[in-house]
């Protein structure tokens, strides 16, 4: 396995794989991310890890952003690739799919 070079990430996705976001595709989804990373040219700077349960069940599936804390909701596979090109690559928050930012007071649930 190839040894990742830190000094180069700039960004943390944690892309939920518990039983409830798996069975809506999460598996899915987080190759099609890895994937649109790779075409946009974004693997080198933007690190995936799959994760087990973020107990965001019903909005799932999850993926949290880090450094800046965002939650994002229904990363699926039919909007895994737009997420990609609409968050990392033209840097413009999706509205639709955020969930709840660290600090905030309320959760934008479904």
């Amino acid at each position: 396995m190839a040894i990742k070079d830190l000094t180069k990430i700039n960004v943390h996705l944690f892309i939920c794989n518990g039983g409830s976001c798996k069975q809506k595709g999460a598996e899915q989804s987080t190759a099609l991310i890895r994937s649109a990373l790779e075409e946009f040219g974004f693997s080198e700077s933007v690190f995936t890890t799959k994760t087990l349960c973020n107990g965001r069940c019903n909005d799932g599936p999850i993926l949290i952003s880090q450094p800046c804390g965002i939650w994002f909701k229904q990363i699926t596979v039919e909007n895994a690739r737009e997420f990609v090109k609409s968050y990392i690559v033209e840097r413009e928050e999706p509205k639709a799919n955020r969930l709840y930012a660290y600090g905030e007071q309320s959760i934008n649930s479904i």
